[in-house]
């Protein structure tokens, strides 16, 4: 197995909190072989800030197009067999590049692999997530994306096959691709071990927002209504489950109304969760 692998990082306004993704990166028991980061549309700042970063590869965005749109600029760049991306600022355990590719050399039917991830803030780990599919199908995937991109490594191949993120969807891109990769064939399997590490503060985590969250679920219910009216029990859950989720990160009367639809969808459609 080739396991040159290229890190692909959006970057917008991470100047905080970019220094310890770098380093968790730096100290991978099994080296990337570029990494490769994507100015999102940040101007001079964001320029002379990665410049003292003599080991990256910067490819500067004038316009801010979205993270979907800087990853699959990064990809197309990337000289790796294998993408490994990470938000700017996440970051990694020592071993997760190495595990991953030790599991996915031990099941060489998967095209990609994602781990459990822990969330934090500052020093403190708020929540683990390792309970997940092994290996994700359809079914699994109309209901929750349960692929995060800091946690996922994928061959650059599959990736290049679904033509990459969707820069459409808002907010929930990665949904999207691991959707379009299950219809196409490709196997996404599942290390159960937190590796990765998502930061829940700073400089505007995009689904925190729960009016995007909202638009994003929508766009994905249209692009992929053929199999959501296949399996009409779990786009029931799947809209009941993005009205909470939407108003458990909004407030006041917004809060309010995405609870109140999420409870009528419960109802009217007897969804169980």
């Amino acid at each position: 197995m080739n396991t040159s692998i290229s890190v692909v990082i959006p970057f917008y306004h991470a100047e905080e909190f970019f220094e310890e993704t770098y380093n968790s990166i730096k100290a991978q028991t099994l080296p990337a072989t570029e990494i490769i980061v994507v100015i999102d549309g940040c101007g001079e700042k964001a320029v002379n800030f990665l410049a003292s970063y003599n080991d990256i590869n910067v490819i500067n965005l004038e316009k801010n197009g979205g993270p979907a749109r800087a990853r699959n600029i990064g990809v197309k760049k990337a000289i790796g067999n294998w993408i490994a991306f990470m938000d700017a600022d996440d970051k990694w355990e020592p071993d997760k590049l190495e595990k991953q590719l030790s599991f996915l050399e031990s099941k060489p039917e998967l095209s990609s692999c994602h781990t459990g991830i822990k969330t934090f803030i500052g020093q403190e780990v708020i929540s683990t997530f390792n309970n997940k599919p092994m290996q994700l199908t359809i079914e699994d995937l109309l209901v929750s994306s349960h692929v995060v991109p800091t946690s996922w490594l994928i061959k650059k191949s599959a990736f290049e096959k679904v033509s990459g993120f969707d820069t459409e969807i808002q907010c929930s891109e990665d949904h999207d691709i691991t959707i379009r990769l299950v219809e196409a064939g490709e196997q996404i399997g599942f290390l159960s071990e937190p590796l990765a590490f998502l930061r829940r503060e700073g400089h505007g985590n995009i689904s925190s927002n729960g009016r995007k969250i909202f638009i994003g679920h929508r766009q994905l219910l249209k692009k992929h209504q053929f199999l959501y009216n296949q399996h009409p029990q779990l786009k029931h859950l799947f809209m009941y489950k993005t009205c909470m989720t939407a108003g458990g990160k909004t407030v006041g009367l917004e809060k309010k109304c995405y609870y109140l639809l999420g409870k009528l969808i419960k109802i009217l459609f007897s969804v169980k969760d």
